[in-house]
């Protein structure tokens, strides 16, 4: 996958989950958290873009495991990230509810799906490229 392809299809989901980000923000029980939603998908965005220069890098790496921590790494930091953000965001904000973690998981999940979908793209490269 070429870094234009990935660009491209980078800004599609972002608008897609900046458009679910508004919309759920449109709701009463989520609108006093549009702040998780935003930073969320912000985070998400670099998180996802640091993963395809370091994925593209490994893929043609002629160590045949540096893909495989790559993705391994992007997925445990990904996991730490959420459950520090998860836990910051309630002992800082300290919310009356726990509404603020819907947002935040749908823009997980979304940026999760594209990046096994980049990161799968990313190890069928060509490593005599």
């Amino acid at each position: 996958m070429n870094v234009r392809t990935f660009l491209i299809q980078l800004a599609l989901v972002s608008a897609a989950s900046a458009g679910l980000v508004f919309w759920m923000n449109s709701w009463p029980r989520f609108a006093s958290h549009a702040v998780v939603g935003w930073a969320s998908l912000g985070v998400f965005v670099l998180i996802s873009l640091g993963m395809y220069y370091a994925g593209r890098k490994a893929a043609v790496s002629e160590n045949k495991h540096d893909f495989t921590n790559v993705a391994l790494g992007v997925t445990v930091g990904k996991l730490f990230f959420a459950i520090g953000f998860i836990l910051g965001y309630n002992y800082l904000a300290q919310p009356d509810d726990r509404q603020f973690i819907i947002p935040f998981f749908s823009v997980y999940l979304i940026y999760t799906i594209f990046e096994t979908y980049v990161m799968m793209k990313l190890g069928q490269t060509d490593q005599n490229k």
